[in-house]
């Protein structure tokens, strides 16, 4: 990872720590769940519509991973440009649901959110 991509990943997860809370809802087509201001952040400095309404629906249509707590990654391989998607019920336990990305523009290395009783939220909203 080059020195310009580094500041640009610091920078971006320095301006996400910044959402506490929020002040409305969104709602992921096609599915039953929503986001908070703080994945809207997210989604327009990544540029990642496709994470969670991708998630949003798989989710929808997955009885087992309707969980009230799900632990979310994205693992980016950078110069590949391929990425790994984690679901878990907590930090510490084994993935319940894995997708392999065999292309990603996702600009960070690897971020982590969480989904709690059917909305999706920062770890600094929590």
């Amino acid at each position: 990872m080059t020195d310009e991509q580094t500041k640009q990943q610091e920078k971006i997860k320095e301006e996400l720590n910044q959402n506490h809370g929020t002040t409305q809802y969104h709602k992921i087509p096609f599915s039953h769940l929503v986001y908070t201001d703080g994945i809207n952040d997210l989604i327009e400095k990544c540029k990642c519509w496709w994470l969670i309404s991708d998630l949003g629906i798989e989710i929808s249509q997955d009885e087992k991973l309707q969980k009230p707590f799900l632990v979310m990654k994205i693992k980016v391989d950078l110069n590949e440009k391929t990425a790994q998607l984690t679901l878990r019920e907590d930090d510490d336990e084994k993935p319940i649901y894995t997708k392999e990305l065999n292309y990603t523009d996702f600009p960070l290395s690897d971020y982590e959110f969480y989904i709690i009783d059917k909305v999706f939220l920062l770890k600094s909203e929590y």
